[in-house]
């Protein structure tokens, strides 16, 4: 899928063949979404650990879904969807496990893009549950618009640090 709204972005469904550039945009955006806000240290072991191409190969390989978005086959966006492990999951639940955007290009209608593609991937599921940082509150408005309700909060371990996140969740037709 692609638009001319989009910037030329491109979305599509990313699979093993992927997973560098997945793990790229995985850390770039990461870095830029928290850098200032979470203590370095963190950032570079949860990337280490969270991004790197083979544990993203394991989680396809388990039957989680991605998708990037490029400009240009320059990887920008991702999404990630995957089984629930949120303790507020219950059956019929999937989970949103990552949706991140270079900052450059918030605001140009490619984060809904690759939220409409996870939503066609998640339409057989009851919810779609995702994990937000508390004070995250630009994506915790995207996600409002988006129909989501906050469901309960955890603790969110990252590289070692433990933060605060909101659990939110949408319900979905099932037609």
């Amino acid at each position: 899928m692609s638009g001319g709204g989009l910037h030329g972005a491109v979305i599509r469904e990313a699979g093993a063949a992927d997973v560098r550039a997945l793990a790229l945009v995985s850390d770039a955006t990461f870095l830029e979404t928290f850098a200032g806000m979470i203590s370095g240290e963190a950032l570079v072991a949860h990337c280490a650990a969270k991004h790197a191409p083979d544990h993203l190969a394991g989680l396809l390989a388990k039957g989680a879904r991605a998708w990037l978005a490029e400009i240009d086959r320059a990887p920008i966006g991702y999404a990630l969807l995957t089984r629930p492990e949120l303790d507020a999951a219950q059956d019929g639940d999937i989970e949103l496990k990552k949706i991140y955007l270079l900052s450059r290009f918030h605001g140009s209608g490619i984060a809904a893009a690759l939220f409409d593609a996870v939503l066609c991937r998640a339409q057989s599921h009851r919810r779609l549950l995702l994990g937000v940082k508390d004070d995250n509150h630009r994506a915790i408005a995207f996600y409002t618009k988006q129909g989501f309700r906050q469901i309960a909060t955890r603790r969110f371990d990252v590289g070692g640090t433990l933060y605060d996140d909101v659990v939110l969740a949408r319900d979905l037709d099932r037609n």
